[in-house]
């Protein structure tokens, strides 16, 4: 699978993330660069659109983006 296509423009990681580069990158490597299908924030931006994301939702947070696109 290739790159999530919002990996370059993704807040998450170009914010919130940003003093945390080793965490950082388990978060890309197992979503962004792997599977991003299953990563929250792309499947609210998917659903409700990229503004809509909250700058909080981690990549694993998959019941709250589901509370969110309910």
């Amino acid at each position: 699978m290739a790159d999530c296509a919002r990996l370059l423009k993704c807040a998450f990681f170009n914010d919130r993330m940003a003093d945390m580069p080793a965490s950082a990158e388990i978060y890309k490597k197992n979503y962004c660069k792997s599977e991003f299908d299953k990563c929250a924030r792309f499947r609210v931006a998917a659903k409700l659109g990229p503004e809509k994301v909250p700058s909080d939702l981690f990549p694993n947070q998959k019941e709250r983006a589901d509370e969110l696109t309910a």
